[in-house]
C-alpha cells in the first residue's frame, strides 16, 4: 500500500480524473457508468417498497439508462417514487465519498454489491441488467475475498467518483431534455404528469439538490489540492 500512503492526494485525484476519462469510452467506460444508473433504479425502487407499492420491474440497458416500473396507490407516494431516482445517486455520491474520507473502502463495495444483489432478486428483468450485476457482483465479491486492499482501494474510489461525477452530469442531461424536449425528460417528465408542474420545474429542483449535495462533497471529503505539493 505504499504507492496508496505516500500521496493519498494525488492517487485520488489520478483516480477521479482517470473515471472521468474511462467512464467516456464506448463499451467500457459504459459499463462503468451503469453503477450510477443501478443506483438511481434503486432509489426508486427502494422508495416504492418503503411506501408499501410493488415493484413491477427494473431494466438496465447499455447505453446507461434504466427504467424502473411500480405501482402505487395515490399521486403524493407516486411524485416521491418518481423524484427519487436523482436525489438518491447525489446522496450515494456523498455517503461513498464519506466512507472514502473515513477509511471504510470495503464498506463501498458491501453497500453497492447489495444493492446490485437486492435489485437483481428482486425484479430485475432484462438480459443485460442481469449479466451486467452478475458480473458486477462477482468482481466485487472476488475483491473482498482475496481482501487485495490496493485493489478495493482503487476500485472504491473508482466508484465513488463515477457515481458522484454521474449524478451531477445526469441531471445537467435532465435539465436540457427537459427545455429542448419536456414529453422525453424521465423522471421530470413522469412527474409533469402527476403533478402537472411542468417539467423544467423539476429537473431545476433536482439539478439544484445535487449540485448542493455535491458542493457539500467537495469542501468536506476532497483532499486538499495544496497537498498534492
Amino acid at each position: 500500500m505504499d504507492w496508496l500512503t505516500s500521496n493519498p492526494t494525488l492517487v485520488f485525484y489520478i483516480l477521479l480524473i482517470t473515471a472521468l476519462l474511462l467512464t467516456r469510452i464506448p463499451v467500457l467506460g459504459k459499463y462503468f457508468r451503469v453503477v450510477n444508473t443501478l443506483v438511481h433504479e434503486a432509489g426508486h425502487a427502494f422508495t416504492t417498497l418503503l411506501l408499501s407499492g410493488e415493484v413491477i420491474a427494473v431494466n438496465l440497458f447499455a447505453d446507461t439508462s434504466g427504467t424502473t416500473v411500480t405501482k402505487a396507490k395515490g399521486k403524493f407516494p407516486q411524485a416521491l417514487i418518481a423524484v427519487a431516482g436523482y436525489p438518491v445517486s447525489a446522496l450515494t455520491g456523498w455517503l461513498c465519498l464519506f466512507l472514502m474520507h473515513r477509511g471504510y473502502y470495503l464498506y463501498i463495495l458491501f453497500i453497492l454489491t447489495c444493492i446490485a444483489l437486492i435489485i437483481m432478486i428482486l425484479s430485475l428483468r432484462n438480459a443485460f441488467g442481469l449479466f451486467w450485476a452478475a458480473t458486477f457482483v462477482v468482481l466485487n465479491l472476488l475483491l473482498i475475498y482475496f481482501n487485495n486492499k490496493p485493489l478495493i482501494y482503487t476500485l472504491a474510489t473508482f466508484y465513488s467518483v463515477v457515481i458522484f461525477t454521474d449524478a451531477i452530469i445526469s441531471s445537467v442531461v435532465l435539465f436540457v431534455l427537459s427545455i429542448k424536449q419536456p414529453k422525453k425528460a424521465g423522471d421530470a417528465t413522469n412527474l409533469q404528469k402527476i403533478t402537472k408542474i411542468p417539467a423544467v420545474i423539476w429537473s431545476i429542483l433536482m439539478l439544484v439538490f445535487t449540485l448542493f449535495i455535491s458542493w457539500l462533497s467537495i469542501i468536506h471529503y476532497f483532499p486538499s489540492i495544496k497537498n498534492l505539493i
